[in-house]
C-alpha cells in the first residue's frame, strides 16, 4: 500500500448521465448511434448500425477497428475506406455534442446545477470528465469557476497571457477528448500533430467572452476519442491520465455522477484500483450518483473480492435529485 497521506480533496469523475442530467436529449452510451442517425439520417452511424447490426457503439466501432486491422495487410483501399468511415463519425460525434454547452441562462433555469458545481469547484478538487461536450466545464465557466489557467490540466493555450487568470479552483481532464480540443500539426514539426484546446465564448461564456482563439491556424480538427474497445491516446491525453492517477492516491473521495463504469473502460478500472490500494483505503469512499448506483456498486465488490463496502456509498438517483444526499455522503 501507498505511503501517500489524503488531504481533503475530492476526484469526481463525470460520465454522459451528468449532461443527460442537463439536457435530456443528450444520448447515453447506447442511445448514441440512433441519436447521431437522427441528427443526420446519412452519416456514418447509419453505415455502422447496417454494417454491424448493433445499435452498440462501441461494439460497432471495435469490429470496425478490427476490420481496419484485418484489411491493412489483405487490401489497402478498402482499409482506406474503412479509416474514412471512421473519421466521419469521429467528426459526427464532434458536431453532435458541439450544440450540448452552458450558458448563464442555462444555471439561472437550473438552480440544482449551480448548487451542484459550487461545491464540485473547491480548490484543489480534480473531475475525470468522460464527456464529449464541454457542458461541465463550461457551467464552471458561467459561475467563475474555472479558468484557462490549469482548467484543462496539463493543457496551456499558447494565446492566453497567464497573468489575466487566476488559477483555476478545479482541473478537468478530458481524457477521451472533447468538441473543444483541436488536433494540428505541430508548429515547429510539421510531420507531428499536437492537441490544444479551444478558448472560445461560445464553449466559455465567462473568462473568453469575446475572445476566439483557436488552434492549428484553422487547419485543426476536433480531436475526441471515439468510444470503441480500441482506445489509442496521444502523448496529451496520456498526460491527462497520469494526473487522474495522482489524484486518485491524493483524495479522500472518488465521487462518481452518471457514470456506470463499463468494465471494457480499462482505465477507468485502474482508476478505480488505484484510488483504493493506499494504506488508509479504509478511511476512503466510492460516491455512486446514479438510478443504477448499486448495480454499479455490486460490480466494484465482486472486482475487489475482499470486503470493500464500508468504503463505497450507493445514492440511486440522479445528480438533480440528490445534491444534498451527496454532500452529506462527503462529510
Amino acid at each position: 500500500m501507498s505511503d501517500n497521506k489524503v488531504n481533503m480533496m475530492n476526484l469526481y469523475l463525470i460520465g454522459s448521465g451528468f449532461t443527460k442530467a442537463v439536457f435530456s436529449k443528450s444520448p447515453l452510451n447506447n442511445e448514441l448511434l440512433k441519436a447521431l442517425v437522427s441528427d443526420r439520417p446519412d452519416c456514418a452511424a447509419q453505415w455502422l448500425i447496417d454494417k454491424y447490426t448493433t445499435n452498440d457503439v462501441e461494439i460497432a466501432l471495435t469490429r470496425l477497428d478490427i476490420d481496419i486491422r484485418a484489411y491493412s495487410e489483405e487490401n489497402a483501399e478498402i482499409m482506406s475506406e474503412l479509416k474514412g468511415l471512421r473519421r466521419g463519425i469521429e467528426r459526427d460525434i464532434g458536431n453532435f455534442f458541439s450544440f450540448f454547452r452552458a450558458t448563464p441562462e442555462l444555471l439561472e433555469e437550473k438552480v440544482w446545477l449551480k448548487e451542484f458545481l459550487q461545491f464540485v469547484a473547491s480548490n484543489g478538487n480534480v473531475a475525470v470528465s468522460l464527456n464529449y461536450d464541454s457542458v461541465f466545464e463550461g457551467a464552471l465557466d458561467c459561475i467563475g469557476c474555472w479558468s484557462p489557467k490549469g482548467g484543462y490540466g496539463p493543457f496551456q493555450h499558447g494565446l492566453i497571457e497567464d497573468s489575466e487568470y487566476a488559477e483555476s479552483p478545479i482541473a478537468v481532464l478530458k481524457m477521451h477528448g472533447s468538441t473543444t480540443f483541436k488536433i494540428a500539426e505541430h508548429a515547429n514539426a510539421p510531420h507531428l500533430r499536437a492537441v490544444n484546446f479551444l478558448f472560445d465564448e461560445y464553449f466559455f461564456p465567462v473568462s473568453a467572452k469575446n475572445k476566439h482563439f483557436g488552434y492549428g491556424l484553422g487547419k485543426g480538427e476536433t480531436y475526441l476519442i471515439a468510444p470503441s474497445f480500441v482506445k489509442i491516446p496521444t502523448v496529451e491525453m496520456s498526460y491527462c491520465m497520469i494526473d487522474a492517477l495522482k489524484a486518485a492516491s491524493e483524495s479522500r473521495n472518488l465521487i462518481v455522477v452518471g457514470c456506470g463504469l463499463r468494465p471494457e473502460d480499462s482505465f477507468l478500472t485502474i482508476l478505480l484500483t488505484h484510488f483504493l490500494r493506499q494504506r488508509d483505503w479504509q478511511k476512503r469512499k466510492i460516491i455512486i450518483v446514479d438510478p443504477y448506483a448499486d448495480k454499479i456498486a455490486s460490480r466494484i465488490k465482486e472486482y475487489w473480492g475482499v470486503d470493500v463496502d464500508k468504503c463505497i456509498v450507493s445514492i440511486e438517483e440522479g445528480i438533480e435529485e440528490s445534491i444534498k444526499q451527496l454532500q452529506d455522503a462527503i462529510g
